[in-house]
């Protein structure tokens, strides 16, 4: 004897409920999980033109190149040779320091660089551009 079924069959349809409560509890975990920087400024002493073409002082000439490359005074040093260099020479806090900088250095260099000189209390400090001719052929 055969018995046959009559039950339909049911559609069974997912719910998009469930899913949309899952993407709304991710978005709400990533959102509390991401931390965001603070970004911070550098505060520079600029000195007025008047300061600068008055102090007839010691001066001191560094130039930052592309590579990482530090001249002093004509002279190729590394940034830990240059807190030497500097402590050798012991420049008053009255020296004017160029700080001349090739447009591709990186900004941490230039701030390590600064920080040497700031911890030896030389604060009178310019930041120009390097021109084209001395950051090609690297020596001044």
């Amino acid at each position: 004897m055969l018995l046959q079924a009559h039950h339909k069959k049911t559609l069974r349809r997912i719910s998009i409920t469930p899913l949309a409560d899952l993407v709304f509890i991710l978005l709400v975990f990533f959102i509390l999980e991401t931390s965001f920087t603070e970004f911070r400024e550098l505060a520079f002493n600029v000195p007025e033109e008047k300061e600068t073409a008055a102090s007839a002082g010691e001066s001191l000439s560094i130039q930052l190149f592309e590579g990482g490359q530090l001249w002093v005074q004509g002279m190729s040093l590394g940034l830990v040779a240059l807190g030497d260099y500097l402590d050798d020479k012991q420049y008053g806090a009255d020296t004017a320091i160029a700080l001349e900088v090739h447009h591709r250095v990186p900004l941490q260099l230039l701030v390590n660089t600064m920080d040497q000189l700031q911890r030896r209390d030389l604060e009178k400090i310019r930041i120009l551009p390097l021109d084209k001719g001395r950051a090609e052929g690297g020596d001044g």
